[in-house]
């Protein structure tokens, strides 16, 4: 009896040295990233702020200096899409002649945003210059994937709407910079669309700076100009 009494004290006691042993453990403390923090304070992050200033337009604005703040953006909703128009991308030679310079690709080239093709085409002016031409008021932009030749409508946005800048912020997150034009006061609330493609889920940010709307107006004149400009990329 006392032998096995003995065994029995002796197991408590291990037990409860490995239980003093684990509680001495260090826990692991929850890894806070930029990208989370950016979700939870629903504003752009330090990286994102800097991507958006390396944007043309954000150069543009800065030579007209009105530079941007990208940091009064604040996320104001978001959305998920599962029922986004599909069609077949055609590939030619006419079309990347003529718009080639104004796609944005993805940061592995699988994928582009057209921002154009939809509601713009070009005609040679009586300078020879190459000048845009809005073929409506719609706009719509949309993500064409090489390897499938598949383009996806990702907006389309009425009459004194637009889209005017894109960029990716990897391959698979983007960003499509535009306004949103009010029906009473006729001014343009500046809106940007996070798109996540794998979710297919939009984080829609707003921002109060009204001067914005105004600068991506005169940007779109800008971004034509520069490409008609170029006598090697449109025919």
């Amino acid at each position: 009896m006392k032998y096995f009494l003995a065994l029995f004290f002796a197991g408590v006691f291990f037990l409860s040295a490995c239980k003093d042993e684990s509680s001495d453990e260090p826990q692991a403390i929850p890894v806070t990233t930029e990208e989370s923090i950016e979700k939870l304070d629903t504003v752009f992050s330090a990286k994102s702020v800097e991507l958006l200033n390396q944007l043309a337009f954000s150069k543009y604005a800065r030579t007209q200096s009105a530079p941007v703040d990208w940091t009064t953006f604040r996320m104001v909703t978001s959305s998920h899409d599962d029922s986004m128009l599909l069609s077949q991308f055609v590939s030619d030679t006419a079309f990347y002649k003529k718009y080639g310079k104004l796609l944005k690709y993805s940061p592995d080239s699988s994928m582009f945003i057209d921002l154009d093709s939809y509601n713009i085409d070009f005609h040679h002016n009586s300078q020879g210059q190459l000048s845009p031409i809005e073929k409506g008021p719609d706009t719509e932009i949309s993500l064409v994937e090489l390897a499938d030749n598949e383009r996806t409508r990702l907006l389309f946005l009425g009459p004194g709407n637009s889209v005017e800048e894109a960029t990716w912020i990897n391959n698979e997150d983007l960003l499509l910079i535009g306004y949103h034009a009010s029906d009473t006061t006729n001014q343009r609330t500046p809106v940007i669309w996070r798109y996540h493609i794998p979710t297919k889920t939009f984080y829609i940010y707003e921002s109060d700076d009204k001067t914005i709307g105004g600068q991506l107006v005169n940007w779109r004149k800008e971004r034509f100009r520069q490409i008609s400009s170029s006598p090697k990329t449109l025919i």
